[in-house]
């Protein structure tokens, strides 16, 4: 179970691809040839660096340099030098990996306030960005400088899991709309609440901070938008 939720980390970021859909040229056929295409690389990818990193080290040297185990490999063949190249392909990747969740961040939020289920105001562009982007990094990096990294960490995942719950509970539900597996997306449910739960019992016995924080982060958002969406049935009924 603790293998497979920490996989489970590995393929997260790929969410970001269905938040890039109001960009792209004829969504139905061009979204699925993206997750089809980037996932099967990224398996063959992941299996090969495994392979590779198993055959260089010995299992004792892996556990030791867990943090570092790529840079570590490419030692024995490439010398300080691949160790340095591959340190600096960690970063531009960590790079990578930040833009990516902060334009996938801003899109969210720019399509939800096009619905109406976030103030309108947020669907505006500031130096031809979605605001939501401007409002995103602000609270990123106020997080980043306020809050220890375990406890992020903690916060992140127990929100990917919810978000992830809620969207799968929602294929499940529209499975007849889009022609879709029921099975699959009503086992992804169950397996993300149960995830969810062993997540926030883990953490609540070594990291309560944390669990606070990812949990009043998530009543937060469903308080601002219980009282958003009242004040609006109110002005209408008014106008």
């Amino acid at each position: 179970m603790g293998g497979g939720m920490v996989i489970f980390v590995a393929y997260e970021g790929f969410e970001l691809i269905a938040n890039a859909v109001p960009d792209i040229e004829n969504p139905s056929v061009n979204v699925p040839k993206a997750y089809y295409y980037s996932i099967g690389f990224v398996i063959l990818l992941y299996l090969l660096i495994s392979i590779v990193t198993v055959g260089s080290l010995p299992f004792s040297e892996i556990y030791d340099a867990q943090d570092y185990v790529l840079a570590k490999a490419a030692e024995p063949m490439l010398g300080k030098i691949g160790f340095t190249v591959i340190t600096v392909a960690a970063l531009i990747s960590t790079f990578s990996a930040i833009n990516a969740s902060l334009y996938g961040g801003s899109r969210v939020s720019y399509e939800i306030a096009k619905d109406d289920e976030l103030p309108h105001e947020l669907s505006s562009q500031l130096w031809n960005q979605p605001i939501g982007l401007l409002i995103t990094t602000i609270l990123t990096l106020l997080c980043c400088n306020t809050v220890d990294l375990e406890s992020i960490s903690t916060s992140g995942s127990i929100g990917f899991l919810f978000v992830f719950a809620a969207v799968n509970y929602a294929g499940y539900k529209l499975s007849s709309q889009t022609r879709g597996n029921k099975i699959l997306p009503l086992a992804g449910f169950l397996l993300c609440i149960i995830a969810s739960i062993t997540l926030v019992i883990q953490q609540a016995q070594s990291n309560k901070l944390g669990v606070i924080i990812a949990l009043s982060i998530v009543l937060t958002c469903f308080v601002i938008e219980y009282f958003y969406k009242k004040s609006e049935t109110y002005l209408s009924r008014n106008k």
